[in-house]
């Protein structure tokens, strides 16, 4: 009785998966050629000799490897095996269900252990290891304790493989705390870990950015029988990589070739790519050497890796090296290659070189992407093109490109550093008919820009409609504010302005008093600025050299010796220095005052 309960339970849990797309059509309405159904009725109706071939067990099993397509899976469970009189022993319909996994399609798989369920065919260990697996693919392994408990009930051993399964699910899921547990429980039960449940735990534990763990768990698994592999290691050295532990991840190369592992193309691309994010070109010249006399061919992504790492250093020379060889080598470069050079040239002001090589990339058939057009309107616009730029964006949009927030962000600050603020305004109005709206950075750039061409007013009333609209406009929009107020001459708004910034939840910073102290002081205002620079450490935000410096400036300009004297010994003794503004202003003072001995002994010391 127990164990019919626990069967009605393991069918309400399969009863909570939704089936593929429709079984019934199956069985009421084949979708297939009418032959599968003929074959179906010549398997019903034949003589004995025909039923005894087409039942052949060996026969059977060596169809079902054959099954190609999931169609052709579902075709056979229910016009060849649902149909058999007795029906296959579960051995053979798990074969079936394996399969289907394979071609990944989960819940259909799901959906015909419920169907053998109403056919009376009673599912073993390796069944509910597949409903296991299926669930964890599906991202619903906390489903899977629950096949495990039905497992418990039902009478069956769930085996090392059952464990595993849930113990990789939970790592894919990011639940490698819960993955952890169940692996110490297991040992607990008696099951030994296996390499694969390290790997998975060691993978789980690289993905949520615990790479010290995943190394003391890989110390953990070569102090049992199970051996570490390449991958394990491969997994722990990207791991390093990403978290700028290059040198560490180096040494763990190291450590896997002691041991008589061989790295594979995998591992080298991931060392080469780690070592090229820190400008480390030589090192990863070097590494690919070795691995081309290993006989480990470089592919696409290894020569990417080196070819951006030199553009970004302005080596478009060796760049271009590295391209011939790979194109002598039969390997093609890809969209992001040339896009890299392109970047490369586009930063060095080198326009004409930039669409020699975006015209080669066309010729090739490789097709530009956002990225490449991007990279080429920042580059006209850096030498104020604006007409080239403008021309590469319709040309975008006619290959089918919607330019992205980046572009219009690259193009609105062209036109603003060009001197044409309003040209940048309209853009910013039109980025909405291509399906994007301003991100913080777009709105940061058009206030700047209007405020660096003084055109105060548009910025203030386009900064009010930001406001209305309830935009969470952040610190730096309000600092950029703040700053073009005060530039202004609108020291009065800023200051209004300050003040509300409490009351918005926004928090003060550096920048936002550095601001502010600087108005005041341009305005003659010291004693507010030196009221503001003391509230301001009260409220626990610590001076920097920028705010000592812009307060020295406004006393020195107001020759305010006195407090300047007390303020940049206060700067030094903090170790901050004087900018070039403020040395500027200093030796100024001190050629017109000559005869000022005790403030010459003290420049010296501060200078």
């Amino acid at each position: 009785m127990l164990r019919r309960c626990a069967w009605d339970d393991w069918f309400r849990l399969l009863q909570h998966f939704g089936a593929f797309s429709n079984p019934r059509s199956f069985l009421l309405y084949p979708s297939h050629s009418r032959h599968s159904f003929s074959t179906f009725s010549t398997f019903v109706s034949g003589t004995g000799s025909d039923i005894q071939a087409t039942t052949s067990r060996a026969q059977l099993l060596n169809s079902i490897r054959n099954l190609r397509t999931v169609d052709a899976a579902l075709d056979f469970f229910f016009h060849k095996m649902v149909g058999m009189n007795p029906l296959p022993c579960v051995e053979d319909f798990n074969l079936l269900l394996g399969i289907i996994v394979k071609m990944k399609h989960h819940t259909t798989a799901i959906s015909l252990i419920k169907h053998m369920y109403s056919l009376g065919v009673r599912a073993d260990v390796f069944t509910l290891n597949i409903v296991i697996n299926c669930l964890c693919h599906l991202n619903h392994t906390a489903f899977g304790f629950s096949v495990l408990g039905l497992m418990f009930k039902i009478g069956l051993e769930p085996t090392l493989v059952t464990l595993n399964t849930i113990v990789n699910g939970l790592c894919v899921e990011g639940n490698v705390t819960q993955a952890l547990r169940l692996a110490e429980h297991m040992e607990n039960m008696g099951y030994q870990s296996s390499s694969y449940t390290f790997g998975a735990i060691i993978n789980g534990l690289c993905k949520v950015g615990d790479t010290s763990l995943a190394i003391r768990y890989l110390k953990k698994m070569e102090e049992t029988s199970c051996k570490s592999n390449v991958i394990v290691y491969t997994t722990i050295i990207d791991s390093l990589c990403k978290d700028s532990l290059v040198s560490e991840a180096l040494d763990l190369y190291s450590e896997m070739s002691g041991k008589g592992i061989q790295p594979t193309l995998i591992t080298y691309n991931c060392l080469i790519q780690g070592l090229c994010n820190f400008g480390r070109w030589k090192e990863a010249a070097t590494l690919l050497g070795e691995m081309m006399k290993k006989g480990i061919m470089p592919n696409v992504r290894t020569f990417s890796a080196i070819v951006d790492n030199f553009c970004k250093e302005g080596l478009i020379s060796r760049a271009k090296c590295i391209i011939g060889l790979m194109v002598h080598m039969g390997v093609e470069p890809n969209v992001f290659i040339y896009t890299s050079m392109i970047n490369a040239h586009c930063l060095e002001n080198q326009m004409k070189e930039a669409m020699k090589v975006f015209d080669l990339m066309i010729h090739k058939g490789c097709l530009p992407d956002i990225v490449t057009y991007s990279s080429l309107i920042h580059g006209w616009c850096k030498i104020k093109n604006l007409n080239k730029a403008i021309c590469l964006l319709g040309e975008m949009v006619n290959n089918g490109l919607n330019p992205n927030v980046v572009t219009w962000n690259i193009l609105i600050d062209g036109f603003c550093k060009a001197g044409k603020p309003l040209a940048a305004k309209e853009l910013f109005f039109t980025m909405h008919k291509y399906g994007q709206l301003p991100d913080l950075q777009t709105c940061a750039i058009i206030l700047n820009g209007l405020f660096k061409c003084h055109f105060h007013l548009e910025a203030i009333s386009l900064f009010r409609g930001f406001e209305k609209m309830n935009l969470d406009l952040g610190i730096v929009i309000y600092n950029i504010m703040l700053d073009g107020m005060c530039s202004s001459g609108k020291l009065n708004d800023a200051r209004e302005l300050f003040s509300c910034l409490p009351a918005k939840g926004l928090k003060i910073n550096v920048r936002t008093y550095s601001i502010m102290i600087k108005g005041l002081c341009n305005e003659g205002l010291l004693d507010d600025a030196e009221d503001l620079l003391i509230n301001m450490e009260e409220n626990g935000c610590p001076l920097n050299d920028c705010t000592y410096n812009v307060f020295v400036q406004g006393l020195l300009r107001r020759y305010d010796i006195s407090r300047s004297t007390k303020y940049l010994q206060l700067m030094r003794d903090n170790g901050f220095s004087a900018d070039a503004t403020t040395t500027e202003l200093l030796i100024s003072y001190f050629s017109a005052n000559k005869g000022d001995n005790v403030f010459q002994e003290f420049l010296q010391k501060i200078v």
